[in-house]
């Protein structure tokens, strides 16, 4: 368990911060240049995918820069005193800011404020080497990012969509079990279904993730692997969005079943709970009751949860 765990914490993305930070002040080290400001670069820089790290190493390189010159500045007038490390800092974020550089503005500012006990009389080398550091960090931290453990967000995709089935799944029968009570209102299924969207969320990241390293890592099988989960994460979603229709219902409005209703509906959530097929006579029991409230607009809430019932069998029966 203890391995498991550990294997887990340790995932690429630590492997290749650890890489990068070793390799960046190795390369800075050879080069006697300061590796702080380098090994800082290249932290920042190990990003969730290839395309993230070299699309924003184009700002933060720049921003590095402005931080860098900012701190020259800063000491240049007030020495290595409380007040430049303060303006350093300030300027910096406010400059990436008035210049839209919002990804280099973490790296650029913590790298103005290590410059400034370091700089000393030697403004011009400071400001060089730090442009040089500036581009090891971030070019080591993009070629690591791209060759070592390329990151492969199917399986990560595939283990939450099955929570999130499942999930839907136990929420199904949960809600079916609080309506046939009487339960109209629920805080406890709504509380489950913005976790389940919490996860649905999740995945359509990871898919764009996993999208972008198609640009530098191109299988084919993988894509198609991928267009597969995309449309069962379809699915899923028009399945959750009847069951929130299940569960989103009008304060204060009420319905109730018939006996043969009632009778069907333990059928369906039985036959659900054993991972069994839907009984047809119980479909049939509530396609015949939502024809006949259609017809005389009998009970216009309870029609629409017949609909949405039925809507997720169906679903589920094609999926």
């Amino acid at each position: 368990m203890v391995s498991m765990n550990f294997k887990h914490l340790l995932g690429p993305r630590i492997i290749k911060t650890g890489l990068a930070t070793f390799l960046t002040a190795l390369i800075c080290q050879m080069l006697t240049l300061p590796a702080i400001f380098a090994v800082i670069t290249s932290i920042v820089s190990i990003e969730p995918t290839a395309k993230a790290s070299l699309k924003k190493a184009y700002i933060r390189f720049p921003a590095s820069i402005l931080g860098a010159f900012i701190a020259v500045m800063s000491t240049f007038f007030l020495g290595d005193s409380p007040l430049a490390y303060s303006i350093a800092a300030t300027l910096t974020i406010v400059v990436c800011h008035q210049l839209k550089l919002f990804d280099g503005m973490l790296v650029a500012s913590l790298t103005a404020v290590a410059m400034v006990p370091n700089i000393h009389d030697a403004f011009a080398y400071n400001f060089f080497s730090r442009l040089a550091t500036t581009t090891i960090g971030l070019t080591t931290a993009g070629l690591v990012n791209y060759l070592v453990l390329p990151p492969k967000y199917q399986h990560q995709i595939q283990e939450l969509i099955s929570t999130i089935e499942r999930d839907t799944l136990n929420l199904f029968i949960q809600r079916s079990k609080e309506v046939l009570i009487g339960n109209f209102q629920s805080t406890a299924s709504i509380k489950q279904l913005e976790a389940i969207n919490t996860k649905v969320s999740r995945a359509h990241q990871l898919i764009k993730y996993e999208h972008e390293e198609y640009q530098y890592h191109k299988d084919l099988n993988r894509k198609r692997s991928m267009t597969d989960l995309e449309k069962q994460l379809q699915i899923d979603q028009l399945i959750i969005l009847h069951l929130s229709n299940m569960i989103y219902l009008p304060d204060d409005q009420y319905f109730d079943f018939t006996m043969d209703e009632r009778e069907a509906y333990v059928q369906i959530l039985e036959a659900t709970e054993q991972q069994k097929p839907i009984p047809r006579p119980a479909l049939s029991t509530f396609k015949s009751s939502v024809k006949h409230l259609n017809e005389f607009d009998d009970n216009q809430l309870k029609s629409h949860y017949i609909y949405e019932l039925l809507m997720i069998q169906k679903l589920m029966k094609d999926h």
